[in-house]
């Protein structure tokens, strides 16, 4: 089952992520448009995500998540061959909010984590770094150039298109996890019935999605802004794909050392170490933009990227129980939608008005490292009740 959440995952994210940021230059030349316009697609992609999550969870609940999947997958293949065809830059703007959007919340990250979680509930860190490895958002960025370069951006669309009939089988062979036999005895998993008035009312929950929700939007504009901003600084467009690339390579790595440290440090300190990565890396692009520089910045954001949900999902585990994570994990995409969606199109924004990703690489560089301590506090204030499994 976690290989079947992997490639899921990995065509659903892979697809919109790895692929989106060599194709927003492209599209704002095709349709004449800002940047800020034509990296909306993205923002409204990652909104109607984090709309759709509590909804997600509940059609896994009812549904279970064979059908949902299945159903995401069919949803965001229709929407790669919408824009295909895309004759105004409205389509394209519509086919990434709900089709692509809807399709990612259903067979994404979000529920290939309530997979690898329900078949490995004694120790999910390991699991849910394994499923969330991003191996195509290592390859998307190269490819993606290459295709674009050579057969245009039509044709990048239909090979997406077509990478959803492909996992289309795999995900109809997902099966639901046995029923839990595990006799863990903390506090956390014992709280496997808890409602969502109960998650709103606790505190913990509000602080790891205001952090979570920060570097995630960190991650986005990252995948979203890292290539314009080489092409800024003079970099060539071959080579600031690479280094897109070499950003996706890292997140493979990224995912599944990201994993193992839950389990050592805490899901809290990995998040803190995450925050801490986001923050040096923007500020050496800051500050010495040339390429290797960028290079070595672009593996420290990608390998932090990766490691941002499975640490978030670990975290909501041990906190309010893996029964409850498809309800914990959909109600906190909604509330942190502000976040991921407002951020990363404010990147776009300040660019335009500045004429320089200057002050977006200050901003994040500063914002990450204030959620690196917030999550340094709650890991010493949570340390007696969270405790890694074994």
């Amino acid at each position: 089952m976690a290989v079947r959440g992997f490639f899921a995952q990995n065509v659903a994210s892979g697809c919109a992520f790895g692929a989106f940021g060599v194709t927003v230059l492209p599209l704002q030349q095709k349709f004449h448009v800002s940047l800020a316009t034509a990296s909306l697609g993205l923002a409204l992609a990652v909104l109607v995500i984090s709309l759709a999550s509590p909804l997600v969870a509940t059609m896994i609940s009812r549904f279970g998540l064979r059908r949902t999947m299945a159903t995401g997958v069919v949803i965001s293949g229709l929407g790669y061959a919408l824009l295909a065809f895309a004759s105004n830059m409205l389509t394209v703007l519509f086919a990434y909010a709900l089709p692509i959007g809807a399709g990612l919340a259903m067979f994404g990250p979000f529920p290939a984590a309530v997979l690898a979680s329900n078949w490995f509930r004694e120790n999910p860190g390991p699991a849910l770094g394994f499923v969330n490895i991003p191996l195509f958002l290592a390859l998307m960025p190269l490819a993606g150039q290459a295709v674009i370069s050579h057969y245009g951006l039509t044709s990048l669309y239909i090979i997406l298109a077509s990478l959803h009939l492909l996992v289309l089988p795999l995900v109809l062979g997902v099966k639901e996890a046995p029923e839990d036999t595990s006799t863990g005895s903390s506090d956390a998993a014992s709280s496997a019935s808890i409602t969502t008035r109960g998650a709103l009312a606790r505190p913990l929950f509000w602080v790891i999605v205001l952090g979570a929700g920060t570097l995630n939007a960190a991650a986005i504009s990252g995948m979203s802004h890292l290539f314009a901003f080489g092409l800024e600084k003079g970099i060539p467009a071959t080579q600031a794909a690479i280094v897109m690339s070499l950003l996706g390579g890292a997140s493979v790595i990224g995912s599944l050392l990201v994993g193992m440290l839950c389990g050592r440090l805490g899901a809290s300190r990995t998040l803190a170490l995450l925050g801490a990565g986001f923050s040096v890396s923007w500020l050496a692009l800051l500050v010495a933009p040339e390429l290797a520089f960028m290079t070595a910045a672009a593996i420290v954001i990608g390998a932090c990227t990766a490691g941002v949900f499975p640490a978030t999902s670990t975290l909501f585990g041990m906190s309010f129980g893996q029964a409850s994570l498809a309800r914990v994990l959909g109600l906190s995409s909604l509330l942190m939608a502000p976040l991921t969606v407002a951020l990363p199109q404010l990147a776009g924004v300040l660019r335009d008005a500045t004429g320089s990703y200057d002050l977006v690489a200050a901003t994040i560089s500063g914002g990450s490292a204030a959620i690196a301590i917030v999550f340094l506090v709650v890991a010493k204030v949570t340390a007696p009740r969270l405790v890694p499994a074994s």
